[in-house]
This record gives C-alpha cells, sequence and structure tokens, in this order.
C-alpha cells in the first residue's frame, strides 16, 4: 500500500464527506474508530499484536481537522509503522516525524481544495 492512493477525487471526496474515511480504511485493513476524547489529542494510532492498525479520531474537533488528521496518521501507518515498531511520548508534535505528516496531510490538502 502506498500514500499515492491519496490521489485528489479520493481526497476531495472524504474532504467534501462524499465518502466516509472509515469505509476506504476498512477496505485496507485499518479500523478507524471516533473517540470523545481531550481536544488537545487530535488522533493516534496503534499497531496491534497481530498486526493490525488502529487509527482514533477525536470526535470534538470538526470534520476538516479530521480529515487532516486521518492523513496524518495514514502516513504514519504506511511510511513510519514500517521502520519502528513504537512512538510513544510526551511533546511528540516536536518530533520530525510528527512535522513531516503534518506536512504531508497539510500539502494533500491544499492541492485537492
Amino acid at each position: 500500500m502506498a500514500i499515492d492512493f491519496l490521489d485528489k477525487p479520493l481526497v476531495k471526496a472524504l474532504l467534501n464527506q462524499e465518502i466516509p474515511f472509515y469505509e476506504l480504511m476498512t477496505a485496507y485493513d485499518i479500523q478507524v474508530s471516533i473517540a470523545n476524547i481531550d481536544t488537545c489529542i487530535y488522533g493516534f494510532t496503534y499497531v496491534s499484536r497481530h498486526g493490525n492498525y488502529y487509527l482514533i479520531l477525536n470526535g470534538n474537533i470538526d470534520y476538516e481537522t479530521q480529515c487532516k488528521v486521518f492523513i496524518h496518521e495514514l502516513k504514519h501507518i504506511l511510511n513510519d509503522c514500517p521502520k519502528q515498531s513504537y512512538y510513544i511520548g510526551l511533546d511528540m508534535q516536536y518530533e520530525y516525524i510528527e512535522a513531516e505528516a503534518d506536512k504531508v496531510a497539510e500539502d494533500i490538502v491544499k492541492y485537492c481544495v
């Protein structure tokens, strides 16, 4: 699976709410859940010991932000998780992989809007 499948029509459909991202990700064996968590946490991804990917998005943030977080976390699943078994810690937003995932999400959303 490559990030190339996030082409312009697909991301536009996500942003316009024409297709729910959880249905798309289920097709790729990525389980997406919406959780009402503190707004300082936009979302996170984890891999189970069975190798299943779970993407948790915050239900307390707006849909466009959820889409950006979705793309951000998807970048981790596609590019970062295969290279490192886990990333966890405080103030992770200052880490290179976080800045890189933010840039990917921003670039894709800008390209599609």
